[in-house]
């Protein structure tokens, strides 16, 4: 019972052994023809320099544009987060971590205990509290841009002037 399962194994890989050669055999030649047709041309190393600049300024070309839209699209994200995010009898606490703490100070009174303020918010320096003043974001948003005027007192927001 095992010779039998042995000799059944050993003719099944000896078929595949001389089918692979056929297939060899037959698969040499038309290698061979293929590469022959191929090397006809020499190898120039300006013309491939030239192509690896070209394929590089491209990709780099694709990289701006995509850059640029993740950019746009960021700042569209963050006006709509502010726009939307900023309500009254917000604490002052969640609007100085969501806006951030650079802003115009406008007035400042002092009453019944109370500090009142006005404040005014450039879009550019929210900006560049979120990304700094090297990124791309910063170079694309609008500059001198008041965002918002926000009036508070110690507690909480009391007004928003868009």
């Amino acid at each position: 019972m095992y010779r039998s399962n042995f000799n059944a194994i050993r003719q099944k890989f000896v078929m595949t052994k001389t089918s692979l050669m056929r297939i060899l055999s037959t698969g040499i030649p038309t290698w061979s023809l293929f590469l022959s047709l191929g090397c006809t041309q020499q190898w120039d190393p300006d013309t491939q320099f030239q192509n690896q600049i070209q394929t590089l300024k491209l990709e780099g070309e694709r990289f701006k544009q995509v850059r640029g839209q993740e950019a746009a699209q960021n700042l569209n994200t963050l006006k709509s987060e502010l726009l939307l995010g900023v309500i009254r009898r917000m604490t002052v606490r969640d609007l100085d971590l969501l806006m951030g703490y650079k802003y115009v100070l406008l007035a400042q009174a002092s009453q019944q205990g109370e500090l009142w303020e006005r404040r005014q918010y450039f879009w550019q320096d929210i900006v560049e509290g979120k990304w700094g003043k090297g990124s791309l974001e910063y170079e694309m948003c609008e500059k001198e841009s008041v965002l918002m005027t926000v009036s508070v007192n110690s507690k909480e927001v009391i007004g928003i002037e868009y």
